[in-house]
């Protein structure tokens, strides 16, 4: 899970334009809930998820699983709209988020198993006593899980990827970190392995790019004759190559980027200039040839 920051309200959901379908949905669900009325029908819209697909890059708030190939992903209500319980095996209470339901800042996308299988109704506080129960009630909730649009939750302040694909809470992130990691199943066995297997991948990687970089620094120590020049190009040809693949790992397009950002930002951070000036004085010798 990584911070995404929230685009701007579509227009269909801006509750301030009383003609959108947001906000006569709005006056219908505070109407619906105030009667004791369960049957309120909630829609999705299509223009919501695109937006959100676009927002989040196709893939899911919690686990960062591509969605696309897989599924149709749900939209996902962070503060469920019809009910709500701290735990599942707890009754689940009504009404839940009702006012909610339409409420751009509560929407996000999220893919089936993180949505249907762990986080469900699940919407636990720090202090149940301050949960807001009514839309217009003046309470000031503190949720114990993590909203990755919400930048004073940033999810890598409470959770960390480990070297082996493993995810952990933080020291800081006793409370949200464990707490979100259980409600959304980010340590389910599935996504573990998907998890390990890349951060295998990046192991391998860091350890290719070392390995090019030591036989370069060795070659170009020494005078070099003809045949070890091929040698010391295809070096920098595969440096140049994982290299590449190692930044591409971190585009906002590709999944886990939890996992991506925490195994390879110190690394990037000490290597890439050394490596960047190494791929220049290459390039700009092969001109000169």
């Amino acid at each position: 899970m990584i911070y995404i920051q929230r685009s701007e309200t579509p227009p269909v959901l801006d509750l301030e334009d009383s003609n959108s379908v947001g906000s006569k949905e709005y006056t219908e669900a505070i109407k619906h809930f105030e009667d004791k009325d369960r049957n309120f029908t909630f829609r999705a819209y299509k223009e919501v998820k695109d937006v959100l697909e676009v927002m989040f890059n196709s893939k899911c708030a919690y686990c960062e699983s591509d969605i696309s190939p897989v599924s149709y992903g749900d939209i996902e209500h962070f503060r469920p709209k019809s009910a709500y319980h701290t735990t599942k095996a707890e009754t689940l209470k009504y009404p839940g988020y009702y006012w909610l339901a339409m409420d751009w800042n509560n929407l996000l996308l999220s893919c089936e198993v993180c949505n249907r299988t762990y986080k469900k109704n699940q919407f636990p506080l720090v202090d149940e006593a301050k949960r807001k129960k009514k839309y217009d009630e003046e309470v000031i909730e503190e949720p114990l899980l993590i909203d990755p649009c919400d930048a004073s939750s940033n999810p890598q302040d409470h959770i960390n990827f480990t070297e082996e694909g493993l995810v952990e809470y933080t020291l800081g992130g006793r409370c949200k970190g464990k707490k979100s990691i259980e409600v959304y199943g980010l340590d389910n066995p599935k996504l573990t392995r998907k998890r390990k297997k890349l951060a295998k991948e990046i192991s391998d990687k860091k350890s290719q790019v070392l390995r090019y970089m030591d036989n370069i620094r060795a070659l170009l120590a020494t005078p070099l004759p003809g045949e070890l020049k091929s040698v010391l190009e295809n070096n920098f040809i595969d440096l140049e190559t994982v290299y590449k693949s190692i930044k591409n790992l971190n585009l906002p397009t590709e999944p886990y980027q939890g996992l991506v950002r925490n195994l390879t930002a110190e690394f990037l951070a000490k290597y890439s200039p050394i490596i960047d000036k190494l791929l220049f004085e290459f390039h700009e010798q092969k001109k000169e040839e």
